[in-house]
């Protein structure tokens, strides 16, 4: 008896009560993909989807994250995070990001990250491209706070090797359509 009481409590305690996962209601779903349907994040992919430009300094870290990816016709792939924060953390990060951007961002003529837009959907967002092969091909990325969430859109494309910056862009309004 007392071990079924220990387990209960144990059950109970602060492992139970611990960050819950991200729900699938705040993940694109296919009518926001022109109906791909979403899966898992393919293992070893190079890109981070919850970037860090300046490997030195740190970043607020969510308590809860998502990825997820989906093929979007023929030509592109599409990633997407949704990571939780406590308190402001997701502001935080987003303000953090874009100080990064700035600070280590390449200008579009080495490897890494080249900060394109602040703000251009709203507050708490910033439109970058991470570059590759010495800036002649890149990814684009949107990164938005939308309350305590991050959402991370990035879009690769298997042709041209050159993301589609107005893509990432529409799928990030859908994904913080979603976190409202």
């Amino acid at each position: 008896m007392i071990a079924v009481v220990v387990a209960l409590l144990a059950a109970t305690g602060p492992a139970a009560a611990g960050p819950r996962g991200i729900p699938d209601r705040l993940m694109l779903q296919p009518d926001d993909l022109g109906g791909a349907v979403p899966g898992p994040v393919e293992e070893g992919l190079a890109w981070p989807l919850l970037p860090q430009p300046c490997a030195d300094r740190p970043i607020p870290h969510p308590v809860a994250s998502r990825a997820q990816a989906a093929d979007y016709d023929t030509r592109f792939r599409i990633y997407q995070n949704v990571a939780r924060f406590r308190g402001d953390g997701a502001q935080r990060y987003l303000t953090e990001l874009k100080s990064q951007l700035t600070d280590c961002g390449v200008g579009g003529a080495d490897n890494g990250f080249d900060p394109v837009a602040e703000d251009h959907l709203g507050p708490d967002t910033v439109l970058f491209l991470g570059n590759y092969d010495l800036g002649d091909r890149w990814v684009a990325y949107v990164a938005a706070a939308v309350g305590r969430h991050v959402v991370v859109i990035m879009v690769s494309d298997s042709y041209l090797g050159a993301g589609d910056p107005t893509l990432a862009n529409g799928l990030a309004r859908a994904a913080m359509a979603r976190l409202r």
